[in-house]
């Protein structure tokens, strides 16, 4: 299968104002939703690993959660760096620049091997690194030959980024879907072979979770490999240019920082309202999961929005960039009251199934989720504003915006709230509301800058 090749926004041309189009709202959809999908998908294989880590005991599950919460961040940052291709991938694509896809894989692939470099040893060392901040020690040493696997699969699971980023530049993520899909169900059963072991070998315990991902991400980098040439080419140039190389990470880490700033936050609130008592916990542990979910809607929606916007190119015409904004805003706006409904409605349903008998818990929980309501409102035209940036190469101010948002509003009031207010956990989802909020609000300002 060639690469696609359609016009980046058919049907505008000749327009005398922009509006919101039809036409370019289903692309959206239509591109946004395999990837909402994988989220989801990527977050079942989590859930998994989790529920049967926890047949180890407390203490096997806690040092699971350390090693791979220094994973995470570790690859949210990487990750971030290899985002940086998209852009330029997805442009290339549009414009049908078959040399200049071959010199952007090149340069991929070897942004791939530095970074892989720098990420697997740091997670190879975080015990040892942690052990030096102050953490339980013997957490540490029962987790590590976990977190060590882990390490290892940082590797392939960074070859799938950058294999995710080609396929969703050319517009194909349901590749990536169907591949990811397959993986659910091979997860679980590497999970329990190598975890409890089979016949007379008892296995590796929970170590084995480690190595059942590091097994499932091979499979699906090696499938990637396979299929991507079919929708994404194949072949690579001779030619390394720095400045290439260079100007793509000058694009990608503030993506991986403003991914960090956000992912950091939501780890230290967890941790936070574990000093709230377990009533508190438990309700904080159902919003936040509901936050997983629905926040997978706005990362489809920021990434098909930085493909459309990459694919119009540089040089178009202002009415043409005015009229996505205008659509992506209008979708996302549409997604957001979408959630926000959903989770008005099922609020008291959810508390009431989860905590039967105990009102204390039920209300606590559906006030949590009624600020998740109005934090999801608002969230997705944050996300295709911010996608619609970077489609621009503008990954900066985003990042400023995220770090503003998240440590600069969200952090300190949760704190004064929580703390100084004595508002508890309720106090740090307010913080929470208010420093989306007025992230949200600074992308919305500074978008119209990219519609001129």
């Amino acid at each position: 299968m060639s690469l696609q090749q359609t016009q980046p926004l058919p049907g505008r041309r000749g327009r005398a104002w922009p509006r919101f189009d039809r036409g370019e709202a289903s692309h959206l959809v239509r591109l946004a939703t395999p990837i909402m999908l994988v989220a989801l998908v990527n977050m079942g294989m989590s859930v998994t690993d989790t529920v049967m880590s926890a047949a180890f005991g407390a203490d096997a599950l806690a040092a699971v959660a350390v090693g791979s919460d220094a994973y995470s961040i570790v690859f949210y940052l990487a990750a971030g760096i290899l985002g940086g291709l998209a852009p330029f991938y997805a442009q290339a694509s549009a414009d049908g620049a078959d040399g200049r896809l071959r010199v952007l894989r090149t340069h991929g692939w070897v942004l791939w091997a530095l970074v892989s470099l720098v990420a697997a040893p740091l997670v190879w060392f975080a015990p040892d690194l942690l052990a030096r901040a102050g953490l339980n020690a013997d957490l540490l040493a029962d987790g590590r030959t976990y977190t060590r696997a882990m390490a290892l699969t940082m590797i392939p699971m960074l070859a799938i980024a950058v294999y995710r980023n080609r396929l969703t530049s050319v517009e194909q993520p349901g590749v990536l879907l169907k591949v990811t899909l397959s993986a659910l169900p091979l997860n679980a059963l590497f999970n329990y072979i190598l975890m409890h072991g089979v016949g007379g070998w008892a296995g590796f315990g929970v170590t084995g979770a480690g190595y059942s991902s590091l097994l499932v991400a091979c499979f699906i980098a090696g499938c990637l490999a396979v299929i991507s040439r079919r929708h994404d080419g194949g072949g690579l140039a001779r030619q390394l240019t720095i400045d290439l190389l260079w100007e793509i990470i000058r694009v990608g880490f503030p993506i991986g920082i403003a991914t960090l700033a956000e992912v950091g936050l939501f780890l230290g609130a967890t941790l936070y309202a574990a000093s709230f008592g377990p009533d508190a916990v438990a309700a904080h542990a159902v919003a936040i999961r509901l936050a997983g979910v629905t926040f997978a809607v706005s990362l489809g929606l920021l990434q098909a929005s930085l493909v459309r916007m990459a694919r119009l190119g540089a040089d178009s015409p202002a009415a043409d960039r005015k009229e996505l904004l205008i659509t992506t805003l209008g979708v996302s706006l549409i997604a957001g009251v979408i959630l926000c409904l959903a989770l008005v409605i099922g609020a008291p349903f959810i508390a009431e199934g989860i905590f039967p008998n105990r009102i204390d818990s039920q209300l606590l929980t559906v006030y949590l989720i009624f600020l998740l309501a109005l934090m999801e409102l608002l969230e997705p035209m944050g996300a295709g504003a911010c996608g619609l940036m970077r489609g621009r190469k503008d990954t900066r101010m985003p990042m400023l915006f995220s770090l503003l948002g998240n440590w600069g509003i969200s952090a300190p009031l949760a704190i004064l709230l929580a703390s100084g207010m004595q508002m508890g956990v309720l106090g740090i989802w307010i913080g929470l509301t208010a420093g989306l909020v007025g992230t949200v609000v600074l992308m919305l300002l500074w978008l119209p800058r990219h519609g001129r």
